[in-house]
């Protein structure tokens, strides 16, 4: 049998296994009518996840706990992540990879961490809360055989203060921008520059890297379940680590001074119809900094339980040096709460001078819950760039907390 083969048996046999969970995962807003504020503290989603999310996920798992012998670990508190009266709580992701690179018929398939990263957060009264992250897996601590993205950050860590819930939100550190949607994938073209060799591994076709942060302070309204409002202003040591490409075949930072702030604006809104049935978002962000900006659109609509679609546009400009457009349509399919089919097209290129590089790839995958925390993520990818064009398989194991 060959590949392709294997693929669709594996579909199949997911397809078919016994699922007794109840609870679909948070990350995607569309399935569930919640705001990504709902299950994470932060109001863009990602990082530490609050106890409403360690509550639900206890319960969310393809094998009963019961039947490996595990059921003494789940019996414990499902808000198990707080601690002192919920003042402290505590998360992590670790995720391993396995793959194989595209650009050669001969690259060898490896196995590699590709996150590891701890979060706390405290709150010693109602309106104040101070949370951090460390990325251990950074070369900052040490780890030289990582291969790090330009401006990816090794820690970020903030002060937020809001009165009420029905008041904005001020928080100051160094933190993340609110741009586009935060997906938990790097991978997605929205936030590279697509090449004419497909990767994002040098720098130069990286726009917003993952895990980065900058020193700023953004002020966010989500006092409404309708909508979500941000506006932040940032330092850009970090940015200016990310290089474009110029026509002289050289590279330049995206930033022309390091002294000069960037601004981040987002709106978005969270319309639900027929009894809460039909789950939609719509809304747009705009990420400048002086001769450098980035505007991101999105729109979704998903069926409780069901089904989602969402769509994503992103435009990024480096005057004189690079243009960029990237587009990406997914589509998710819950056969369960711990069992989602998924498939996604993106399409993308770069303007450099004369030259017009793309890149378009199609993913199939799973997204299986194995037991609770633990997450699989079998996929088959298709990508072709100007320089070639491949099919690969790879899987990634995540767990979390």
């Amino acid at each position: 049998m060959n590949k392709y083969t294997y693929f669709i048996i594996l579909i199949f046999l997911l397809l078919f296994a016994e699922i007794n969970s109840t609870y679909s995962i948070p990350q995607f807003s569309l399935l569930t009518g919640n705001k990504c504020i709902s299950c994470h503290i932060m109001s863009q989603g990602g990082g530490l996840r609050n106890d409403l999310s360690a509550y639900t996920h206890n319960d969310v798992s393809l094998l009963k706990p019961k039947t490996v012998g595990l059921e003494w670990l789940y019996k414990l508190d499902p808000q198990q992540n707080t601690i002192f009266d919920g003042k402290l709580t505590l998360g992590m992701d670790f995720r391993l990879q396995m793959a194989r690179s595209h650009k050669s018929e001969d690259a060898q398939r490896k196995i590699f961490p590709m996150q590891a990263a701890v979060y706390a957060q405290y709150a010693p009264v109602e309106w104040m809360s101070a949370e951090a992250a460390i990325n251990v897996g950074h070369k900052r601590f040490g780890n030289t055989n990582t291969a790090d993205y330009p401006g990816q950050q090794p820690w970020m860590a903030s002060v937020a203060f809001q009165p009420s819930l029905s008041w904005p939100s001020l928080r100051i550190g160094k933190i993340q921008p609110s741009i586009g949607i935060r997906y938990d994938d790097h991978t997605k073209l929205t936030r590279q520059a697509p090449s004419a060799d497909g990767t994002n591994t040098t720098g130069i076709s990286s726009i917003i890297p993952p895990l980065y942060g900058e020193y700023g302070t953004e002020a966010t309204y989500d006092g409404l379940h309708i909508i979500t409002l941000s506006a932040g202003i940032f330092g850009s040591q970090a940015l200016s680590e990310v290089l474009a490409p110029v026509p002289q075949g050289s590279a330049v930072s995206l930033i022309s001074a390091k002294n000069k702030p960037s601004f981040a604006f987002r709106a978005m809104f969270w319309p639900r119809f027929f009894n809460n049935s039909i789950n939609t978002l719509a809304g747009g962000s705009y990420f400048v900094n002086d001769d450098f900006f980035m505007l991101n659109g999105f729109a979704g609509i998903g069926l409780t339980d069901y089904f989602s679609l969402t769509f994503d546009y992103a435009h990024s400009n480096k005057k004189s040096v690079r243009t960029t457009n990237t587009y990406s349509l997914e589509g998710l399919y819950q056969i369960n709460d711990a069992l989602l089919l998924c498939a996604r097209i993106e399409t993308g290129n770069s303007i450099i001078g004369l030259f017009d590089e793309f890149t378009n790839q199609i993913v199939l995958g799973v997204q299986a819950f194995i037991l609770p925390y633990i997450e699989l993520r079998p996929e088959y990818r298709i990508m072709e760039a100007n320089d070639f064009r491949s099919g690969r398989w790879a899987a990634q194991l995540h767990i979390f907390y």
